[in-house]
This record gives structure tokens, C-alpha cells and sequence, in this order.
């Protein structure tokens, strides 16, 4: 919403500058968003249309609130959206325009009225190639301005998370040409590859959780603490059955939560990927559970994976697409997971042996059960605290640090071997 907003006012400034229109008003009006979704054979348009504009350039008074829904006002709505929407393939074929969902979509800028519309081509024809015609509050608002956004392309890489922009349209310009040209299933699975590593390298939660749980691999439980090295074998065994059973449990529920629509509220969700980093904070520091990290590491890992859906769940993609895109997203999120446990381990070989060992788990420990705290209390309020922010901040130079430390404890225990050979 707020890049609408923002296009908006770009599009308007330009205006003013090179050739305004008349106004019909004397108001800055906020702008109309067609956003498509690309299906195999047919797309999906969204259109949202501010209230308030709509009721001016149709003359028909909407007297309708997010409260109350649509009421009485879809047969209108359906009509105006009807006349006002043609599209047809290259040899001039019309193509059916089959209307849908009609809701009031609100947010603090405006009101909108939400329409979704199947757009289907004649027999034989590309659902890549067409002209879209729209004039809807245009042909009465002259300063009004429709924005034209690709939200969903698999063929050619374009996911919901980053819409490509075709257009914009305002006055008597109420035509785009679209061609989408043949695109490639190749260029929708690396995109999806691309963005699961984003995703999981900007998610510093769940990657704060897995490195709580791996802080004690290297150790062996006696007596309600954690005690002597258990050597490297242990520690490469331990990671691998963490990291599996985390990957196994995201899994899970990220296929669920795409293809068969498990889903929870986002707020419990990350208010539960939080507990469980404090939960491994406290394993880290005492052991609640040693032995049975794979296990926890699953059923967390399920939870994990409810947040993981959610993207995929909004691509709006086609079965094929739909499975393509899960298996490229989630090995993106496998590569940065072991990219970041690779960039640890020499790290965590080198110093679990030494005597100052208890102290960087203790004050990992606490380090991360004081983020999940910070990050419970500002999900669980829907308020940031600033300190969620910082913690964020600091995790984005992880590399960094972990890189400096590695080179620390490589100079010190290559100094005590020469001291101890001396």
C-alpha cells in the first residue's frame, strides 16, 4: 500500500512538471492498483479502486465501510469493473472477463474497493500476449493514475514479494500492451531459490535458534550440566542430526502450509519461533533435554516452517509452479543453513577443548534467550521496542564477528602449541 502511495506522488510531481491535465479536483487523489498474477492459461487481476474515487467518477454514492463489508453494493461494483475492463489477444479476440471476489480493503492511508477478476484468452490464444484496456475513474477523474503491476510470473522469475511494474495509466492513455513473452520454468525456480535465501539470511530468529541449540553439541551432560569435550566426532554427529531434524521439520509444514493450507495467525507463529530460542537458550546454558536435540530441533522446526509457508502461500502460482517453487525456497534456505553451520564449525571445533569454552556458551546463551525475550515482548504487544531493532542490527555483522573470532582462535591455539613445543 504505501508503494502505491509513493508511485503515486511521483506520478503526480511528473505531471505537474511536463503536462498536466485539467484537475477535476483540487485534491491529491490516491491512485488505483491493477496487480496480475500469471497462470498457465489464464490470469488473475486484482484491482483495487479507492472508495472515494469511485463514488466521484461513477456518481454513484458508495456509502460502505470495512466494518460492514460490501453489502448491496456488489451488483454495481461487478458492472462498473464489467464495462470498464476489456482485454484482447494480438489478433483483436476478446477474452472472457469472469468476475469474483468483491471486498473493501482498508488500511491508514484509504479505503479501498477490491475486485478479482479471471481473465481468460480464446482458444489458442497466448495468456502472455494482449492489450488490457481500462478506464475506470479515469475517464471522469483526469488526474487519477492506475498503476499496472506484475505480481506473480513464475516463467519469468517475478514472485509477489518484489511485483514488476508494466505501467501506468491516467486520462485517455487506458490501453497497455503485455508481452510476457515464452518464459521458463528455470528462470521461477531460481527466483525461488534466491529468495529462500534471503529470506533465511534476513530471518536472523531462525537462525539464532539453531545456533542456541548447537552451542552444547561439542559437550556431554553430567549431573544437570554440561561438562567435558566429547571430541569431534561427537560434535559432527550431533550437528548433522540437529541441522537434518530442523530441516526435516520446516519441511514439513512448509509444504503443508503451501500446497494443503496449514496455516496459524502470524502473530503465534513468530511468537512461538521466539520461544523457542529462549527454550534453547536455556538448554544452551543448563541442559533440559540432552540427547534429544534432533528431537526438539523437529517439533521447533515445524513451527519454523509455518512462518516459512506463508511466503510461499502468496505467490499465487499454479500446482506445477506451486511445487517448483517449494523445492527451489527451500533449498535456498538449506544453502544459507549450511553455509552458516559450515562458517561455525571451525569455530566451534577450535574453542569447545579450551578452558574458555563455559564462559562464550554461558554468554551465547544469554545473549539469545535476551533476544527472544526482546522479540516475545514485541510480538506479543505488536509494538517494537527498539531493542529487537538492535539485536537485528547486530546479527546482520554475525559474519564479521564470527569470521574475526575464528582468527582469533586460530592465532591462540597455534601460540600455545609453539609455547608448549618451546
Amino acid at each position: 500500500m504505501i508503494l502505491r502511495r509513493l508511485l503515486a506522488i511521483i506520478a503526480l510531481f511528473g505531471v505537474a512538471l511536463f503536462g498536466p491535465a485539467a484537475p477535476a479536483s483540487a485534491h491529491l487523489m490516491p491512485n488505483s492498483v491493477i496487480s496480475l498474477d500469471f497462470h498457465k492459461s489464464a490470469i488473475e487481476a486484482e484491482i483495487l479502486m479507492p472508495m472515494s474515487e469511485l463514488s466521484y467518477g461513477s456518481g454513484h454514492k458508495l456509502a460502505l465501510s470495512p466494518t460492514h463489508g460490501i453489502g448491496n453494493e456488489a451488483p454495481f461494483i461487478a458492472g462498473y469493473v464489467h464495462d470498464h475492463l476489456q482485454v484482447q489477444s494480438p489478433d483483436g479476440r476478446a477474452w472472457s472477463v469472469a468476475i469474483g471476489t468483491i471486498d473493501i480493503s482498508a488500511d491508514s492511508w484509504n479505503t479501498d474497493i477490491r475486485t478479482v477478476v479471471t481473465l481468460t484468452p480464446p482458444s489458442r490464444a497466448s495468456a502472455r500476449r494482449f492489450t488490457l484496456s481500462w478506464d475506470g475513474i479515469i475517464d471522469r477523474v483526469s488526474n487519477h493514475f492506475v498503476l499496472v503491476f506484475v505480481r506473480s510470473d513464475f516463467a519469468m522469475g517475478t514472485m509477489a514479494s518484489a511485483p514488476e511494474m508494466l505501467g501506468g495509466l491516467q486520462g485517455s492513455t487506458h490501453r497497455l500492451t503485455v508481452d510476457r513473452g515464452i518464459g521458463n520454468a528455470w528462470l521461477g525456480f531460481f527466483a525461488s531459490l534466491r529468495l529462500g535465501m534471503e529470506h533465511i539470511a534476513e530471518g536472523h530468529d531462525h537462525l539464532l535458534f539453531l545456533m542456541a541449540l548447537i552451542l552444547p553439541a561439542p559437550l556431554i551432560a553430567k549431573g544437570g550440566r554440561w561438562t567435558e569435550y566429547g571430541g569431534w566426532k561427537r560434535t559432527l554427529r550431533g550437528l548433522a542430526l540437529i541441522v537434518s531434524a530442523f530441516t526435516i521439520g520446516h519441511s514439513l509444514t512448509l509444504i503443508g502450509g503451501a500446497v494443503f493450507n496449514w496455516q496459524l495467525p502470524a502473530r503465534p507463529v513468530e511468537v512461538g519461533i521466539a520461544l523457542s530460542i529462549l527454550v534453547s537458550a536455556i538448554h544452551a546454558w543448563r541442559p533440559l533435554f540432552a540427547g534429544r536435540e534432533a528431537v526438539v530441533a523437529a517439533g521447533f522446526g515445524l513451527v519454523h516452517g509455518l512462518a516459512f509457508a506463508t511466503v510461499i502461500s502468496n505467490f499465487r502460482l499454479d500446482p506445477l509452479a506451486k511445487a517448483q517453487s517449494i523445492l527451489g525456497f527451500n533449498l535456498g534456505i538449506e544453502m544459507v543453513q549450511m553455509a552458516v553451520i559450515l562458517s561455525v564449525l571451525p569455530l566451534l571445533l577450535l574453542i569447545a577443548p579450551t578452558r574458555w569454552y563455559p564462559a562464550i556458551r554461558t554468554g551465547g546463551a544469554l545473549f539469545a534467550g535476551f533476544a527472544a525475550l526482546a522479540w516475545i515482548e514485541e510480538r506479543v504487544t505488536a509494538q517494537p521496542n527498539g531493542i529487537g531493532d538492535a539485536i537485528d542490527a547486530l546479527l546482520g555483522e554475525a559474519p564479521w564477528i564470527v569470521g574475526g573470532a575464528t582468527l582469533v582462535a586460530l592465532i591462540l591455539r597455534f601460540a600455545a602449541r609453539r609455547y608448549a613445543l618451546a
